[in-house]
């Protein structure tokens, strides 16, 4: 016995998950949401729910299809900078979810034998599915802000290897260090330059300390590769801030580190947060 589909339909209820979705990974994440970019996404989801019901391969190869589009999606949403894969493996994640809170909704109420027509059998109306997402989108966005906060790190150790030298410094997590190279979209780690003494070299130190950007000029050769020059918008105040990239930046605690690809956002403040000497973004955390 067949079965019949309205494409049309289908297609509504796909875009409009896929965008649900997109916005619980944006405020799991922290990342700031683009309507368009995000619009263009959900239509892509729901262009290929469609297609899917035309397609026939094998379970292996569809899995593979589907986690592909996934990715691209998630490209199309966020960028392809950054942290791509996080965004890809949060996205999945909050789809598979989403949808197990709204099929074990589904059955519950049928099982309740509400007075809901529409939950019986296979067919669901607009209203219950506005529901069911809406409970749904909930306790997922709930879940997963608790998760993300009683899994959160607040301090860390840094080690930083450059030409030759390695420094371990002291790390505080701040959500609010949104810095980012505009050229490579790495994310940035604010140290106090005064704690990298006897790593940094002293030609990048004096160019640092200077508020003028054309000093950047002064610098030759290597040096020269390794700096790039970051708008920054911090509680130290407005304006740029020197970043260099280092050999290795390794990130952990208790000896369990792991080499994290950012760049070093030189300022010369002291004690940067909590008694520490470097604020780490949280995507590098997770």
């Amino acid at each position: 016995m067949g079965q019949t589909v309205y494409v049309d339909l289908f297609f509504m209820i796909n875009f409009s998950m896929d965008f649900l979705c997109f916005f619980l990974t944006s405020q799991l994440l922290g990342t700031r949401l683009k309507l368009l970019r995000t619009v263009c996404a959900a239509v892509i989801g729901g262009i290929y729910a469609d297609v899917a019901l035309f397609m026939s391969v094998g379970s292996v190869v569809a899995v593979f299809i589907d986690i592909a589009v996934c990715v691209l999606m998630c490209a199309v949403a966020f960028g392809v900078k950054g942290s791509l894969a996080a965004h890809s493996a949060v996205y999945i994640a909050v789809s598979m979810i989403l949808g197990g809170f709204m099929t074990a909704l589904f059955g519950l109420l049928n099982r309740a034998k509400l007075p809901l027509g529409e939950t019986e059998g296979d067919g669901i109306s607009a209203w219950i599915l506005v529901i069911l997402a809406a409970i749904s989108a909930a306790v997922t966005l709930l879940g997963g802000k608790r998760f993300r906060h009683r899994s959160a790190r607040k301090y860390a150790d840094v080690d930083v290897v450059m030409m030759g030298k390695i420094k371990t410094l002291s790390a505080f997590c701040d959500s609010g260090n949104l810095l980012r190279d505009p050229i490579s979209a790495k994310p940035c780690i604010v140290v106090d330059m005064n704690a990298l003494d006897g790593v940094l070299p002293k030609n990048i130190v004096d160019v640092a300390r200077k508020t003028d950007v054309g000093a950047v000029a002064e610098l030759e050769g290597e040096l020269a590769k390794r700096v790039r020059i970051i708008p920054a918008k911090t509680a130290f105040g407005s304006g740029m801030l020197l970043a260099v990239r280092a050999d290795k930046i390794l990130l952990g605690e208790n000896g369990k580190m792991r080499e994290v690809d950012a760049l070093l956002a030189l300022c010369d403040a002291g004690e940067i947060g909590e008694g520490c000497q470097a604020l780490v973004p949280s995507e590098l955390l997770l």
